[in-house]
C-alpha cells in the first residue's frame, strides 16, 4: 500500500505545473483587452497605443474589445468571470474604483475578484465648452450658471467617471447647478457638445486637444495642481478661482483573482517597456498620459486604498447627481 501510493503520487507529478513555468510559456494565445468605454474616449485611445506594441513585445495579438455601458459594469463583470490565466484582462478606469461608492449590488467585488497588474496612467480633466456658451472663463461660467440655474448641462464619459466626479466637485465648490449628462465615453460625449446638444463637457486631454487647438471647442481649465504641458496657457481651477476640484483620470490594468502573480509580474514588465518605448512614449505625452507602471503588489494596495477614500467621499458629497 505504501509502495502504491508512492507510486501514484510520484505519477502525478508531472502534471503539477509550477507557477514560475507557467509564467515562463505565457501567453499562449490571444490577449483580450476589455475596455469598459465606446471607441473615441481616453480609455480607448490609450488601450489602442499600448495594443499593438504589447503585442509584440509578448509574443501574441493584444485585441482591443470595447464593452461599453453608462457604468462600466458590464465590461469588468466579463473579466471578473474569466479565466484567471492573464489572457483577459480590463482596463480599468475611475469608475472602476468609485462604483462601490454610490452604485450598489454590483455583480461582482472590487477587490476580492480581480487582481492587479499596474496602474498605467493618469491624466488631468479638462473642462470644455461650446463657442455658443457665453463665457470665456471659468468665473464667467460660474456667473452665467448662477444667474440662469438648471440651463446648462455637462457631458461625461459616464456615471462614475473622473469626468461625472469632477462636475459634481464643481458644482459643489462653485454653488451652481449644472445638470449631468453621462454618455459611454469622452468620444460621443464631444460630438454632443460639439453640436451644442450639450453646453459643456468635462473630458480627457487624448480626446479634446484636436478641438481645442481648431477652435472648435473652448478649455476653460485643467484638474490637478499643475497646469498641463500640452496646453500651459490654460489655468488650473484653483488659478481660475474655484479650488478642490482635484479629480484625475487614472487608468490601470487588472486580471481575474487568482490570476498567478508571476503572470502579472511578466505583463507588468511588459507593459511598463512597451511605454517607455520612445514612439509609444512620444504618443502617450502627446495626448497628456503621464505613465505610472508601479508593480502588482502596489496597485493591489492602491485600488483597495482608492476604492475606501470615494467610500469616505460618498458619505459626506452626493455622487448622484
Amino acid at each position: 500500500m505504501i509502495r502504491r501510493r508512492s507510486l501514484a503520487g510520484a505519477l502525478a507529478l508531472p502534471f503539477v505545473v509550477p507557477a514560475a513555468a507557467r509564467a515562463q510559456d505565457f501567453p499562449t494565445r490571444t490577449i483580450r483587452l476589455i475596455v469598459p468605454r465606446a471607441p473615441g474616449g481616453g480609455s480607448d485611445n490609450l488601450a489602442r497605443i499600448l495594443a499593438a506594441p504589447l503585442g509584440t513585445r509578448l509574443g501574441q495579438t493584444v485585441v482591443v474589445e470595447n464593452r461599453p455601458d453608462a457604468t462600466a459594469i458590464i465590461g469588468a463583470e466579463a473579466v471578473a468571470r474569466a479565466a484567471p490565466d492573464g489572457h483577459t484582462l480590463y482596463l480599468s478606469d475611475n469608475s472602476f474604483y468609485q462604483n462601490p461608492s454610490f452604485i450598489p449590488h454590483i455583480p461582482y467585488d472590487t477587490i476580492r475578484d480581480f487582481s492587479a497588474v499596474t496602474m498605467l496612467a493618469q491624466a488631468p480633466v479638462v473642462l470644455l465648452a461650446n463657442p455658443a456658451v457665453p463665457a470665456r472663463t471659468v468665473a464667467e461660467l460660474v456667473a452665467y450658471a448662477k444667474a440662469n440655474p438648471g440651463k446648462l448641462s455637462y457631458a461625461s464619459g459616464g456615471v462614475g467617471a473622473s469626468t461625472h466626479f469632477a462636475g459634481v466637485l464643481f458644482n459643489l465648490r462653485a454653488g451652481v447647478e449644472i445638470v449631468h449628462v453621462p454618455f459611454r465615453s469622452s468620444g460621443p460625449a464631444v460630438t454632443a457638445v460639439l453640436s451644442n446638444q450639450v453646453q459643456l463637457q468635462y473630458g480627457g486631454l487624448s480626446s479634446a486637444r484636436p478641438y481645442i487647438e481648431a477652435g472648435t471647442l473652448r478649455a476653460l481649465a485643467v484638474t490637478g495642481t499643475r497646469r498641463a504641458e500640452q496646453l500651459p496657457n490654460m489655468p488650473t481651477f484653483a488659478e481660475a478661482g474655484v479650488p478642490g476640484v482635484d479629480v484625475t483620470s487614472v487608468w490601470g490594468i487588472h486580471a481575474p483573482a487568482r490570476t498567478p502573480i508571476e503572470i502579472r509580474r511578466k505583463l507588468r514588465d511588459a507593459l511598463v517597456a512597451t511605454m517607455q518605448d520612445p514612439e509609444v512614449s512620444r504618443r502617450l505625452n502627446q495626448l497628456g498620459y503621464d505613465p505610472i507602471g508601479n508593480t502588482p503588489e502596489e496597485h493591489q494596495r492602491q485600488t483597495e486604498e482608492i476604492v475606501a477614500l470615494w467610500i469616505d467621499v460618498a458619505k459626506r458629497v452626493n455622487l448622484n447627481e
